[in-house]
């Protein structure tokens, strides 16, 4: 047992040394994550929409301002028109120029805008907490990877082992055969024995590659560069506190954690689409200022006159206008009736998610908690079990070769070995990433 141990570990030494000889980065759990942190694209989408819910909402602040704007307009005409200054009919060029400025504001809406400003300030924290879901998410997916690589890693390992003794047991099998002291069911026997194993490599292998390439793209990293993940120190003696009561643990995480504080934002964001709906019922007062004024030169057939100063025309040409507006909703063909039941509904909708929910969260936080207690009694177990059924394995091994049992005697045991060995290398990563999950889902953070 020491002797395999000690040459494993030799063979993982030579595999880091060499793929580092030939460029291959060194990446532990903590290196995966920070780049997938920069580099990640829902991540970078999150942000992105983020960034679009802030302009918006410091923009909806805008509309608590006045509307101000300022026209021009310039008009020449031949023949006959009238003229601006004097209002006759004129037959001559005119050339006139006005000029105003306007300012509009928002008296009374229903509270329309102070609500607009209330959604947006929600959909604004809506996208912040999508930041720190997608990171959650991130960080679970990127621990699941990982550690689903170095779980298959190490079964190759086995199955690898696993050939190479079934071609020993081949080997001296043939040689029997040829002496005659077994039938040559026996080789075929052992012959479909290694082509089941090296069917077990190959589909493991495939499994391999698949995460590796989850792995690469959660970094948004190139599919073809070579990296090789460091092994986290596995102390599955540092467990969580689990004699808690789970249902205090399960509030504890639904809490804290952002697909529920989504789910609140979402309901606040409904409230106020609501408030918005019902400022429609409501009449609109609003104010408008104006500040015009005018020039115009005239230029007559026979004679050219005397024009008036452009000061003087500007000081006789100005324009105040000062106005009050006020809209009175009578009958919007049902449009505002039908948007206010539309809001409540979905309002109505939004709680009963957040229901949704909470209650999705507690179920997964349960099944968390009730894996990690599972998977501590099942790694205890299955190390008890691998302990036996190598020892048995080793004996039998023994008898096989020196002609006291069949293959069929060997290959039942042997199965029991691999069968056992599989299940205590799957506990080993199970109950890893169980206890990382459960700290994580209590407010720790992510680490392997």
């Amino acid at each position: 047992m020491l002797i395999n141990a000690m040459k494993k570990f030799l063979y993982l030494l030579l595999l880091v040394v060499s793929n580092a000889t030939f460029g291959q980065d060194l990446m532990t759990y903590k290196d995966c994550l920070e780049l997938a942190m920069k580099e990640n694209l829902d991540l970078k989408t999150a942000v992105n929409s983020n960034q679009i819910a802030n302009v918006k909402y410091k923009s909806s602040y805008g509309k608590l301002l006045p509307n101000i704007y300022g026209s021009a307009e310039n008009k020449n005409s031949w023949g006959r028109d009238i003229d601006p200054n004097s209002n006759l009919f004129i037959n001559t060029d005119i050339k006139n120029y006005v000029g105003y400025i306007n300012a509009t504001y928002n008296l009374f809406a229903g509270f329309n805008v102070l609500n607009t400003i209330r959604y947006n300030k929600q959909e604004k924290n809506l996208t912040e907490s999508n930041i720190d879901r997608i990171e959650n998410l991130i960080k679970i997916n990127l621990a699941e990877k990982f550690i689903t690589i170095l779980y298959l890693q190490e079964i190759i390992l086995a199955n690898q082992d696993q050939i190479k003794s079934s071609d020993k047991q081949l080997e001296l099998a043939t040689l029997k055969f040829a002496a005659g002291a077994i039938s040559e069911s026996e080789v075929f026997k052992i012959k479909s024995q290694k082509a089941s194993e090296e069917l077990k490599l190959l589909t493991n292998q495939n499994n391999l590659t698949d995460n590796f390439v989850a792995l690469k793209q959660l970094m948004n990293m190139p599919l073809e560069k070579e990296i090789v993940l460091v092994k986290p120190i596995l102390l599955l003696d540092q467990k969580v506190t689990l004699d808690e009561d789970p249902y205090a643990l399960a509030r504890k995480a639904v809490e804290i954690n952002p697909a529920y504080s989504m789910s609140l934002l979402r309901e606040k964001k409904a409230r106020a689409s609501l408030a918005i709906a019902r400022a429609g019922r409501y009449p609109v007062l609003s104010m408008r200022a104006q500040y015009g004024t005018q020039y115009t030169k005239t230029q007559y057939e026979d004679n050219e006159e005397d024009l008036l100063d452009f000061n003087e025309q500007i000081r006789n040409n100005e324009v105040n206008i000062f106005r009050l507006n006020l809209i009175i909703p009578i009958f919007s063909q049902l449009d505002n009736r039908s948007k206010i039941k539309t809001s409540k509904f979905e309002y109505k909708q939004a709680k009963i998610d957040t229901k949704i929910t909470q209650n999705s969260l507690s179920n997964e936080v349960l099944k968390i908690i009730t894996n990690t207690k599972t998977s501590i009694k099942k790694n205890e177990a299955s190390a008890i079990a691998f302990e036996f059924s190598q020892k048995s394995y080793e004996a039998d091994l023994l008898k096989f070769e020196l002609g006291k049992i069949n293959i069929n005697e060997l290959n039942f045991t042997k199965t029991n070995y691999i069968d056992s060995q599989a299940q205590l290398i799957k506990s080993k990563y199970e109950l890893l990433y169980n206890n990382a999950l459960i700290k994580f889902y209590l407010g720790e953070e992510f680490s392997l």
